[in-house]
């Protein structure tokens, strides 16, 4: 009896141990600094299933492509948000899916109208990505096909510049994203509305909260609670609030 309740106690500990959890820090509205203040909606959402698990993990954010090496490497212990990639990323367990993301293409308005039809009429077509970004198997094939030219650069702001000064054609990243931070952009007197249009959308993609596949017993034990109160969180709309307080005009 004394030993079962050892283990009750040591399982019990284990799930509300801290962890490491980091965050891509250039992907507003999702996640990003703002005032020096660590936010976005993934972020507002895994502080929520912190307090709900009564866990003091702390968030904290670095570059995407610096996560997934910290992640392979077991440097930190959960990243925030992947797509699911089993095959480019095998060292990487998910969590059940936290939201649902619409990648999509966003050109310069006058490229724009003449792509009609995708791939066929992107050839030679320079699309801007976040560095570490991987996109949908339709953009890799047309990437891979030499239709299209990718250049990579760290976080949307820096993409969406290079897109506005006519240096890339296009830019592939999250519809709310990108819309989000060109509202900002219009603000500052950075972007003139319309300039730049939506011409594609690749299939919908769920964003996850992701763990080493070697991860610690530890590591293991607080996905399994998280996963309990992100479904709780969905189930009573929680997370639809959340989302809301971002999106809403």
């Amino acid at each position: 009896m004394k030993g079962l309740i050892g283990v009750i106690l040591m399982l019990s500990a284990f799930s509300s141990s801290a962890i490491t959890i980091v965050g891509d820090d250039a992907y507003p509205p999702y996640s990003f600094k703002e005032n020096g203040k660590v936010t976005g909606i993934y972020t507002d959402i895994i502080q929520r299933a912190l307090l709900t698990m009564n866990n003091s993990s702390v968030i904290s954010l670095m570059p995407w492509k610096r996560g997934l090496s910290s992640i392979k490497s077991k440097a930190i212990d959960a990243l925030f948000p992947p797509y699911y990639r089993p095959k480019q990323r095998p060292y990487m367990s998910y969590s059940t899916d936290i939201l649902n993301e619409t990648p999509v293409i966003f050109c310069n308005a006058e490229v724009a109208g003449k792509l009609k039809n995708f791939p066929n009429d992107y050839q030679g077509i320079r699309l801007g990505r976040n560095s570490g970004f991987i996109s949908g198997e339709d953009v890799d094939k047309a990437v891979e096909d030499g239709i299209i030219m990718v250049f990579e650069a760290k976080g949307m702001a820096a993409n969406l510049k290079k897109l506005i000064s006519k240096r890339v054609d296009c830019y592939l990243n999250d519809r709310l994203s990108i819309l989000y931070e060109l509202k900002k952009m219009t603000v500052r007197g950075e972007y003139e509305p319309g300039s730049v249009v939506e011409t594609y959308a690749l299939a919908s993609e769920k964003g996850y909260l992701a763990i080493n596949s070697d991860a610690s017993l530890e590591t293991k034990m607080f996905m399994e609670e998280f996963n309990s109160v992100i479904e709780e969180m969905k189930a009573s709309g929680k997370i639809d609030e959340i989302v809301t307080s971002y999106t809403r005009q």
